[in-house]
């Protein structure tokens, strides 16, 4: 292989690794600026008691299947809305958390204001396009 050839084998190999970087480093920037895929710090410290005990990676896995929190940043923003919709529901209701999960944890039950923040951070959710 003479001199030539591996000088443009060298170029062709250092603009693959910089197209990746490139690449990689676009989809990075694109998810930052998804300000769907984010929970607010006030609504993910609601949802760490209440609900990330069985909705995260560390829950049972019937819970989490449903809504896992843990990996909330890989849902599809149509998946967050339905999700966003499922979530008011329930917490509207008062099936989530659970009765039988209160019982043990009545520290985790929900007041009205972190009802209505939850719901308004759902309602954020659904209105986005």
């Amino acid at each position: 292989m003479n001199n030539s050839t591996l000088l443009t084998a060298g170029r062709n190999m250092l603009l693959a690794a910089l197209v990746l970087f490139a690449g990689s480093a676009l989809a990075q920037n694109v998810e930052k600026k998804d300000s769907v895929s984010t929970i607010p710090a006030e609504v993910a410290s609601i949802l760490k008691p209440a609900c990330m005990t069985c909705h995260s990676n560390e829950g049972r896995d019937k819970p989490k299947a449903k809504v896992n929190f843990s990996v909330w940043e890989q849902y599809s923003p149509m998946e967050k809305k339905l999700l966003a919709s499922s979530i008011t529901d329930e917490v509207k209701k008062g099936s989530m958390p659970p009765k039988r999960f209160l019982e043990s944890h009545p520290e985790s039950a929900l007041t009205e204001s972190q009802i209505n923040q939850i719901v308004a951070w759902c309602d954020s959710l659904k209105a986005k396009p």
